[in-house]
């Protein structure tokens, strides 16, 4: 459940935003998340062949894909998060926010299968 509201500002000459306020995250088994104002994110990097079916721009996205990105970076390590761990909190955010169950588990797998090489090294 998001506990904050996603505030940003596009960064100057680049596909990214900056956090203007902390974002609060707490997961369904009680994990406190908070992704730190000025954190850099470019929401979700969908593939260009599925942005007929998702839009990066869905405020059901938007949030939990920040949240995301934070849980792959290695600034997130004392956290803990496994990459699988990551996944499955961008799964219970975007479903939290009302995305259908398909389109959630379209992107959960999306993810599984190719979003290793973005997880940083702990």
């Amino acid at each position: 459940m998001f506990k904050t509201k996603l505030k940003i500002e596009a960064v100057p000459r680049e596909d990214a935003y900056l956090l203007t306020s902390r974002l609060s995250y707490i997961t369904n088994l009680g994990d406190k998340i908070h992704v730190p104002k000025h954190f850099k994110t470019n929401f979700a990097s969908v593939p260009r062949l599925a942005k007929f079916y998702i839009d990066d721009d869905d405020w059901q996205i938007r949030a939990p894909s920040v949240v995301h990105d934070y849980l792959y970076s290695a600034e997130s390590a004392e956290l803990g998060f496994t990459r699988k761990q990551a996944d499955e909190v961008l799964l219970e955010a975007m479903m939290g926010l009302g995305m259908r169950k398909t389109k959630a588990l379209l992107i959960y797998f999306v993810l599984r299968l190719f979003g290793g090489p973005n997880y940083e090294a702990r």
